[in-house]
C-alpha cells in the first residue's frame, strides 16, 4: 500500500539525485552531459537516473547511442513542488544552458574512440 511513496521519498533522500533533479529543470540532458558535471562515474550516474525514472520522476527519450532524460510534465502537483523548490545552482545550470545538447554527447564519442558514452 505504501510502497510507491517509500520507493518517491527514497529517490529524494540522497543529494546527488536532488541535484540531478535540480539539473534537469534547466532542460533534459544526457547520461554523458551529467557524468561531465558531477563528481561520479558513468555507472553511478546512470544508476541515480535509474532511481529517480522507477520512482516516478523522470522520462527518457532515446536519440541515435544516447538517452536522453527530462522530468516528467506530469509530475502529481506535490512532487512538482518539491522540484521546483530545490536549490539552484547558479553555475550548474548555466553550464547545463551553455551546453549544446545534440553535440554534447558527440564530441565524447569523438574525443574518446571506442570508448562507449554510456548510454
Amino acid at each position: 500500500m505504501y510502497e510507491g511513496a517509500a520507493e518517491v521519498y527514497r529517490a529524494l533522500a540522497d543529494p546527488t539525485r536532488l541535484r540531478i533533479l535540480a539539473l534537469l529543470r534547466v532542460r533534459e540532458a544526457c547520461v554523458c552531459e551529467l557524468v561531465a558535471r558531477l563528481p561520479m562515474s558513468q555507472p553511478a550516474v546512470s544508476q541515480h537516473l535509474r532511481r529517480l525514472r522507477q520512482a516516478g520522476f523522470l522520462v527518457e527519450r532515446r536519440q541515435k547511442y544516447w538517452t536522453y532524460y527530462a522530468i516528467r510534465g506530469d509530475l502529481p502537483p506535490l512532487l512538482a513542488k518539491i522540484v521546483a523548490d530545490l536549490p539552484h545552482d547558479a553555475a550548474d545550470e548555466a553550464w547545463l544552458r551553455d551546453q549544446a545538447a545534440d553535440l554534447v554527447c558527440a564530441r565524447v564519442k569523438v574525443a574518446a574512440p571506442g570508448v562507449s558514452t554510456g548510454t
